[in-house]
């Protein structure tokens, strides 16, 4: 072969395995990724971002002030009612659920509100948002009270004096339901206890061990909650109340204290605890739980403590209304 030919037939075999290595070089580093655009990448993250995120719900305040639309004005005072569009006081006046569908769901109720107005500003300022609190017709300056708890996020209650067993030395007050009164005058006493508050979305019974176990005598009680669009928590003052039952037979939302009586019966920082300790067990069984405590310095402590470290636990603190009708039927 001649020597041009020779050197060509060299230089094409150079070219090609150059190029054939260059090729295998290139498929052993090609990483398709690197050829996207970045700002197309970045476009389609915020996509897919968007597309795993749960849709956003707007914050919804509860009203601090009553609606006029859901008061009644009658000669005892103003009175809830169902609205025109059948909007209930229950949920005009309920917070926003909480959104976390794996931990376990309690609610703590506080009492007694407004009696005192060192303990109610305590309860105020130094229980987390979600605390419920319930105020007693009896208090000074309620309404007030009961919107700044309001503005705070925190739902309102209405106590109801009821009869305990050992009436009359255990009084509840001069508006008591008492078994031996007829209907009519037991409704005419609630409705004075009702008149003393606006805003709140339900009552719990104050005392009543004995009247929330007449079931006769509970029934026109819950037909007018019912009526008039508010929620029924029994605080299980009597292991043989009716209340849960009437509700839910009735279509009123209901919620039980899970234990008899209140979480801080024994005025002890550690009983509490062990008392809170108990509702988060409850939870964890039930999904739900509800306690019931008073505005001391002692339990509005123990409850500020305990709550602190709920969700690092697997549970978090409810607003009452997220509780209705979610408890089982039997304890």
């Amino acid at each position: 072969m001649p020597t041009s030919l020779k050197s060509l037939a060299i230089a094409w075999a150079i070219t090609l395995l150059i190029v054939v290595g260059g090729v295998g070089l290139l498929e052993a580093t090609y990483d398709p990724a690197d050829s996207i655009d970045p700002e197309a990448q970045i476009a389609n993250a915020g996509a897919e971002d968007v597309a795993d995120k749960e849709p956003e719900i707007p914050f919804r305040p509860i009203p601090v002030q009553a609606v006029a639309e859901l008061l009644e004005m009658t000669d005892q005072g103003p009175l809830p009612i169902v609205g025109a569009d059948g909007t209930r006081p229950f949920e005009t006046y309920s917070a926003m659920a909480v959104r976390a569908p794996e931990a376990h769901k309690i609610a703590i109720i506080i009492t007694d509100m407004g009696k005192i107005s060192r303990t109610t500003r305590r309860a105020l300022t130094d229980l987390p948002e979600n605390t419920t609190f319930a105020f007693s017709p009896f208090g000074q300056g309620i309404n007030g009270w009961a919107e700044q708890a309001r503005r705070a996020n925190h739902e309102t209650l209405l106590m109801i004096p009821m009869e305990p067993a050992n009436y009359p030395q255990d009084d509840p007050g001069p508006l008591t339901l008492l078994v031996t009164q007829t209907p009519s005058q037991n409704l005419n006493f609630m409705r004075a206890s009702m008149s003393k508050l606006t805003g709140y979305l339900g009552v719990i019974n104050n005392k009543g061990s004995r009247f929330t176990a007449a079931k006769e005598s509970m029934r026109p009680m819950m037909q007018e909650f019912r009526a008039r669009g508010l929620m029924y928590i029994d605080g299980q003052t009597s292991q043989y109340s009716s209340g849960p039952e009437l509700a839910r037979g009735m279509g009123v939302p209901v919620a039980v204290n899970s234990r008899l009586g209140f979480l801080d019966e024994e005025l002890s920082a550690a009983v509490i605890s062990e008392r809170l300790d108990e509702l988060e067990k409850r939870a964890a069984r039930d999904g739900y739980a509800v306690g019931v405590a008073r505005p001391y310095p002692i339990s509005i402590d123990a409850v500020r403590i305990w709550a602190a470290g709920l969700e690092e636990r697997g549970a978090v603190l409810v607003p009452i209304s997220q509780v209705a009708d979610q408890q089982p039927a039997t304890p």
